[in-house]
């Protein structure tokens, strides 16, 4: 299980730090197809071809460059090439494969062979190793890779277009749901079905699964009954309605279900409506989204199916608030659990901070799973905090969890994503790096105890 959730952190990883390229096609896709809004076979060509050369070129850069460094990306970004000529449509597929083990054998090749060679000479012979492993590779690539990513990719779109004509697409909501719940969301959509997507998306012109994961409707509607439910609590739930809409951060909501489980049971129950209805719809997206926001989903899908998709965000929103409204009316403690519990994690904010000591903070880092979205806002209500308070030189930026640099000398993070940390990380956390972990990353009250405590300290 550790080897699995590693390599889904890996591929979930170089998805991420490429997330551009994959807008880039579906934006130029959206406007430029035949179907577009300005449609203009030039422009549409440009992302085709980024699709069929760039994108594998730069995946594999990613995955070599993880591996292998700077040199082994560029003997990926080489390797791939080999692929690319075979003409087919399986070269993110290749790139996502070669792309790390080309990096892998160029790190450890070159090891052995610079302890052979003379120190005077090892830069021409690390320039010749890159050429020569990345030519051999691009070769294997080409006549024994090419062959098997073909049949890899038709197997693929036939179990897609299985999970469509049987109707199966509702049933991935039991699998979805709950795993963004416990912040596998970003490693599901970037590991998974975004792959998934752009191979559809390059058969079909669209894709169904770049809604799945990203589709705010349950979210939405659960917060919208919580908000309903809770008077008091309002204009948090209001909050926390429009990040989840307009910002598209599933992060926003999952302290309120993590308070109360059962809160689970309508989210699975409004992204099953979804997806059924994207699916008989034939609703689909021309490129991922990220965050989902339903501005991006709507631009995203293109003037002839934006309506479809916004019936299928809708349907999951009115499922998913009726079932939470039932819930929580259903529930023991349904009008002051999620309140309290959340409040109680606000209020709670010193984890592993030891506040005898006298060490000043310079360096402060906001993490979420992927680096991108709860965690950026974090770190600007952050930043804005501690201006207020007049706390100056300390720099505040947003990371992935398992992408923190040396340096760091306090990790912030949300409470309930902490059990989920890669261990090194926890293991990392000593005299000289504390962490502090609040009820929610985006409410400016989760930050009161560690402006409280820098403030002491004398920052």
């Amino acid at each position: 299980m550790e080897l699995l959730r590693k390599t889904g952190r890996f591929y979930k990883e170089i998805i991420i730090n490429n997330i551009g390229i994959f807008i880039f096609i579906g934006i130029l896709s959206v406007i430029f197809h035949d179907y577009g809004w300005f449609p203009n076979e030039n422009m549409y060509a440009i992302s085709q071809l980024v699709y069929h050369v760039a994108l594998p070129v730069l995946i594999s850069f990613e995955g070599g460059r993880k591996t292998g460094g700077n040199s082994g990306g560029l003997t990926a970004a080489l390797a791939v090439c080999g692929i690319a000529a075979g003409g087919t449509e399986s070269g993110l597929w290749g790139a996502l494969l070669i792309g790390p083990a080309a990096g892998f054998l160029w790190k450890y090749s070159f090891q052995w062979i610079s302890c052979k060679c003379k120190a005077s000479l090892q830069m021409l012979v690390k320039n010749l190793w890159i050429a020569v492993l990345a030519g051999l590779m691009a070769g294997m690539a080409y006549a024994v890779l090419t062959p098997v990513m073909n049949q890899f990719i038709t197997l693929l779109s036939r179990f897609t277009d299985m999970l469509v004509e049987f109707g199966m697409l509702g049933t991935l909501a039991f699998i979805i749901e709950p795993a963004k719940v416990f912040f596998l969301n970003n490693l599901m959509n970037h590991s998974i079905l975004v792959p998934l997507g752009m191979s559809q998306a390059a058969a079909h012109g669209s894709s169904v699964f770049f809604l799945l994961e990203a589709n705010p409707g349950p979210g939405f509607g659960m917060l919208g009954a919580l908000f309903l439910c809770h008077k008091e609590k309002r204009q948090e739930y209001g909050a926390a309605m429009f990040t989840q809409a307009v910002g598209g951060l599933h992060e926003v909501y999952f302290p309120y279900v993590l308070s109360n489980l059962w809160l689970l049971l309508p989210l699975m129950a409004g992204g099953f409506a979804g997806n059924l209805t994207f699916q008989y719809l034939h609703a689909g997206l021309q490129g991922p989204v990220s965050p989902g926001s339903v501005v991006t989903i709507l631009l995203m899908a293109g003037k002839n199916t934006w309506l479809f998709a916004l019936a299928g965000l809708a349907v999951s929103t009115a499922v998913s608030f009726a079932g939470s409204l039932l819930v929580l009316k259903m529930t023991t403690k349904s009008n002051n659990t999620v309140s309290k519990e959340i409040s109680t994690h606000d209020k709670s904010p010193v984890n592993n901070i030891n506040e005898e000591k006298n060490m000043k903070m310079q360096r402060i880092a906001v993490i979420c799973d992927g680096g991108v979205g709860t965690s950026a806002m974090g770190a600007s209500i952050l930043r804005r905090r501690l201006a207020q308070e007049k706390l100056t030189g300390i720099q505040v930026d947003a990371y992935a969890a398992d992408l923190i640099p040396d340096g760091i000398d306090l990790i912030v993070c949300q409470k309930d994503l902490y059990d989920h940390l890669p261990e090194k990380l926890k293991s990392d956390i000593g005299p000289s790096r504390e962490i502090y972990t609040a009820g929610s990353l985006l409410t400016a009250a989760s930050y009161d105890g560690l402006v409280c405590l820098l403030r002491e300290r004398g920052r």
